[in-house]
């Protein structure tokens, strides 16, 4: 049986592939930063247009440029503005039923003469729908038509022989994560609403409540203050969460002890079965509120430092409903 034949590398590619590869991501810096330094008047205004409206935004575009606008419209949505992605060449064929009268339109189109969507901006035009093109060339009947220009040119594109879309589109994409991203700051879009929109995932699950995952009740190791060091090893070890708060008869929060809290009393050489809970505890330990989120835990215990493991759960008059252990926050 003939083995498969391998291609063999060019001779010539090898030592010239990595300079091709930078010329690509320089030619595509570029057109960024030109962007950056002539920013479009109309962006301000066509912010507060998109940001007013009630109705899903329409991202349309066709070929490499309906490509960005599918991604684009999928990050308007993520982001808090209904959206959605219409190819403009589906458009005539019926899926222009999709949009409603006075829809916001996002167009997406280097040339500005792309035949598809020429050919339905007058049905655009005929539901009253509000236009803005992302547009290469101002000359162009697309440039023309809109109601809001956001002008997107290039030097060149970035590919050797300057004909495949790649500044053009990295340019487009930028544009229309820009506009999502100040839009939704418009709005006043929060991570609280971003997370809800994303049930699935890790990202769903920095959304499920604390109390869902605590240690409480039988499991939720607890000392009153005067609770001797035989009595803490005990609920520690029964517990196994390696750490105990300390509470008053009212449920109150008072301190929390771990596992190192005891080791270095022991290392003192301390009286240590002579001393109680609440000299060993941490007297003011790092809480979260029960009413929080695993999202809010996990951000919390990165901002602390590395050998936190627990944190306990309180609610806002201090009363203890729980304690979080690092292994709940990943097994979520």
């Amino acid at each position: 049986m003939n083995s498969p034949a391998v291609m063999q590398p060019h001779p010539l590619a090898a030592p010239a592939a990595s300079k091709w590869f930078a010329e690509v991501i320089a030619a595509e810096r570029s057109a960024l930063e030109r962007l950056e330094r002539a920013l479009p008047e109309t962006i301000a205004a066509t912010v507060a247009l998109i940001a007013a409206q009630e109705r899903p935004l329409t991202c349309l575009g066709v070929g490499k440029s309906g490509l960005v606008a599918a991604k684009v419209a999928a990050t308007f949505s993520s982001l808090g503005t209904p959206s959605f992605f219409l190819n403009a060449a589906e458009a005539a064929h019926g899926d222009l039923g999709a949009v409603q009268e006075g829809n916001a339109v996002l167009l997406f189109s280097n040339s500005g003469t792309t035949e598809e969507i020429c050919r339905i901006l007058p049905l655009l035009r005929a539901r009253g729908c509000v236009l803005i093109g992302i547009v290469g060339r101002v000359d162009s009947t697309l440039a023309r038509a809109v109601d809001h220009l956001i002008h997107a040119p290039i030097e060149r594109e970035a590919d050797h022989i300057g004909m495949a879309p790649t500044a053009s589109t990295i340019l487009q994409m930028a544009i229309g994560d820009a506009l999502a991203v100040a839009v939704s700051r418009t709005r006043a879009f929060t991570r609280e609403d971003f997370l809800r929109h994303h049930p699935a995932g890790l990202l769903g699950r920095q959304m499920i409540p604390v109390r869902n995952l605590m240690h409480s009740g039988a499991a939720l190791p607890t000392v009153l203050p005067s609770a001797s060091v035989a009595e803490l090893l005990a609920v520690m070890s029964h517990r196994r969460l390696g750490a105990a708060c300390v509470v008053d008869h009212a449920g109150l929060l008072l301190g929390l002890v771990v596992d190192g809290d005891i080791r270095r009393h022991f290392q003192a050489r301390q009286d240590v079965y002579g001393t109680p809970a609440c000299a060993l505890m941490q007297a003011r330990p790092l809480v979260i509120d029960v009413d929080a989120t695993l999202g809010d835990a996990q951000l919390l215990m990165r901002e602390q430092p590395a050998g936190l493991l627990v944190l306990p759960v309180t609610d806002a008059a201090g009363r203890l409903h729980g304690m979080l252990h690092a292994n709940d926050m990943l097994n979520g």
